[in-house]
């Protein structure tokens, strides 16, 4: 797959600027983030913030494992449907075991399993993905009242844990809209009558956002709009008392009237309308049947493959055209877009309800969530969303000049030497943990020990010979053990390899070999089949180790040095890339890559 590494073109063919900009470190690591999923499409490194106001939400579930009363068992849909005796359960109006009615059923199996929401692995995980992807809130679902306080002091706990690091993680707005006045309130009294979380709000505009109903709603939700349907919740307006602490806006429904001042979390309209008070807009990775009934299989536009420039659904569903197509219309309102609510990450579920039918998610191609599968569709919705909303809220990358300086590994004392290295890339400390926790319906508990040496920060510079990496953990790093080829290892593209001989875009592989001083450079003899083509020197102080790989053994100079890498330590399937979101530990996450040089 290609990797667009521009460097490689030719030192008289680039301009190269100095780099003036003023950033942290981690600013510099979001700009320099690159990726191709597995459909080849580029994620690129990007420059700086375009100007004016531009977010990007997206749509948060806290719900699963909440409602084990109504789980007796995993019921995956997809599953269910492989074989004749499962369809024939799924179909079944009469109560089975393989499907019980009134239950939830799972759409697809998530990556990290059938999970249950207060793991705090998956909740860790989820929001180190969220921070990369550069996403400003999660737009908490509690349009059903229910807001699952006990997960969300679980999720405050690893926001604070991230901002205290220096990130940007997402901040929080809750968007309410059954009972809407009542589930404000309750919120209130659980986080609000305190400044505590002030820090973890999304206050784009001084107050905590919130969507929810008023008196000023102009039937833009379905409760107000459909009154003899809701009956008491069409009036349940948020209360006096407690708006001055809120920025409200109200709560817009698909099928609702049009309501400037809302945000919406879904449109039926193409192209989606952007909302002139408010600037929002919704993206979606796929609808909803027009109906209030919502029987999102019964109608193409449900599929995540449905293209709105021909009304038909693409047989390759799993590349999102409805997603892209949705994007489309963000670009190209870019100058009246300034909240963008993507619909959603982890909503997985829906209750088989009495007709048979199911309500919002149904399998892998009727649903809504970008948080990666363990099959269907994999990390695609995931790089999807970053590559679009890199393009909406970052300009272009620059080439800037070259810091070149040769590094001296060969004693501790060198080790300030990096004080001046400007290429600084920061990896969550803390995302490496072990995992103990039950499931989504208590049946089984979800372990992983493969968490080991917990990468925090990566430095690279060059000079005329060699590439240098120092690679920071957040306790000292492990002996390494005779045999162990995870042990930090830097994987490293060039742009300059062979068909087919990469795995992942990455042709190079280091430090899978060490010993003495000495460790291994290994190239790709096509996928995760490596042969050594040299040594690279190393040494571990403390909690850094540090390499120092000779140029001309990766094809690379002085002047056309550019790479993209990512540095990991003990992947237990370091051949299957979805493993690298899931074991041990790799900065970053998953398929994404750093970049050097661009």
């Amino acid at each position: 797959m290609a990797l667009a590494g521009c460097g490689q073109r030719g030192k008289d063919t680039i301009r190269r600027v100095e780099d003036d900009r003023t950033l942290t470190a981690a600013e510099y690591t979001l700009l320099n983030l690159a990726g191709t999923d597995a459909l080849g499409r580029e994620i690129t490194p990007k420059s700086e913030k375009k100007s004016g106001e531009r977010y990007v939400g997206i749509f948060y579930s806290l719900w699963l494992g909440q409602h084990q009363y109504m789980q007796s068992a995993i019921f995956d849909i997809n599953k269910l449907l492989s074989t004749e005796e499962g369809a024939a359960a799924l179909a079944s109006l009469e109560d089975n075991a393989m499907s019980r009615m009134g239950e939830f059923h799972f759409c697809g199996e998530p990556l990290f399993g059938y999970y249950n929401m207060r793991d705090p692995w998956v909740l860790m995980r989820h929001m180190e993905m969220l921070t990369m992807a550069s996403i400003d809130y999660l737009a908490i679902d509690a349009t059903n009242a229910s807001f699952y306080p006990e997960v969300c002091y679980e999720l405050f706990d690893v926001l604070n844990a991230l901002q205290a690091q220096g990130f940007s993680p997402p901040k929080i707005m809750f968007y309410t809209n059954s009972y809407s006045g009542t589930t404000v309130k309750k919120i209130y009294n659980e986080f609000f009558r305190t400044e505590k979380y002030d820090n973890l709000w999304f206050s784009p505009n001084g107050k905590p956002l919130l969507a929810g109903i008023t008196e000023n709603n102009r039937q833009a939700s379905d409760q107000t709009k459909f009154p003899d349907i809701y009956g008491d919740s069409a009036t349940d307006f948020i209360p006096k008392e407690v708006r001055d602490r809120f920025d409200i806006v109200e709560s817009q429904w698909p099928n609702g009237d049009l309501n400037d001042a809302s945000i919406p979390w879904m449109s039926w309209n193409y192209p989606q309308v952007v909302h002139s008070e408010s600037g929002a807009i919704s993206v979606s990775v796929a609808q909803h049947s027009p109906s209030r009934i919502h029987y999102s299989y019964q109608d193409p536009q449900s599929s995540r493959g449905f293209n709105y420039k021909t009304g038909q659904v693409e047989e390759d569903w799993q590349a999102g055209k409805n997603f892209e197509n949705q994007w489309e219309t963000v670009f190209t309102n870019e100058a009246n877009v300034r909240n963008v609510l993507v619909t959603g990450w982890n909503e997985w579920m829906a209750v088989k309800q009495p007709d048979g039918n199911f309500c919002d998610v149904y399998t892998s191609e009727y649903s809504r969530d970008i948080e990666p599968d363990n099959g269907a569709y994999g990390d695609n919705f995931y790089l999807q969303l970053i590559r679009n909303l890199r393009e909406y809220k970052y300009s272009e990358a620059k080439h800037y000049k070259y810091q070149k300086m040769s590094v001296d590994l060969s004693s501790e004392s060198s080790l300030t030497q990096w004080d001046y290295v400007k290429a600084h890339y920061l990896d969550i400390a803390g995302d490496a943990i072990s995992r103990n926790y039950e499931n989504a319906v208590g049946s089984e508990v979800y372990t992983d020990f493969s968490n080991r040496n917990d990468i925090s920060e990566i430095k690279v510079v060059h000079d005329s010979q060699k590439i240098y990496f120092y690679v920071k953990t957040k306790e000292a790093v492990t002996e390494h053990e005779a045999g162990d080829t995870g042990w930090m290892n830097v994987l490293l593209s060039t742009n300059k390899s062979e068909d087919g001989k990469d795995f992942c875009g990455y042709d190079y592989v280091i430090n899978r070999n060490p010993e003495g001083a000495k460790t291994s450079i290994e190239r790709s003899k096509g996928g995760y089949a490596w042969e050594r083509v040299g040594d690279a020197e190393y040494r571990v102080y403390g909690n850094v180790l540090l390499l120092a790989v000779p140029l001309q053994l990766l094809g690379l100079s002085t002047d056309e040095c550019s790479i993209r890498f990512k540095v990991t330590d003990n992947v237990k399937e370091p051949e299957n890339i979805m493993s690298y979101y899931q074991s041990g530990d790799s900065a970053p996450i998953g398929r994404l890559s750093y970049v050097y040089g661009y």
